[in-house]
């Protein structure tokens, strides 16, 4: 949300500054969205059942930070 709201000027820069973390960010990010695409592949409910668990399970963290 954040930037999608904020100037793609300002922050094409910060990326570019950043790039190993946010490459590392995106590697992981890729990785999970492509487990969750097999297990839809699938049908594997019990799986998706638990990637949906274990991305819900970040939310209080990241609440407490607001």
């Amino acid at each position: 949300v954040r930037l999608a709201m904020s100037s793609p000027a300002m922050w094409a820069p910060i990326f570019i500054q950043n790039k190993k973390n946010v490459q590392e960010a995106l590697t992981q990010y890729i990785d999970q969205l492509q487990v969750f695409q097999k297990a839809l592949e699938n049908e594997d409910e019990q799986q998706l059942l638990e990637l949906m668990t274990s991305a819900n399970a970040i939310r209080e963290p990241l609440s407490k930070k607001q």
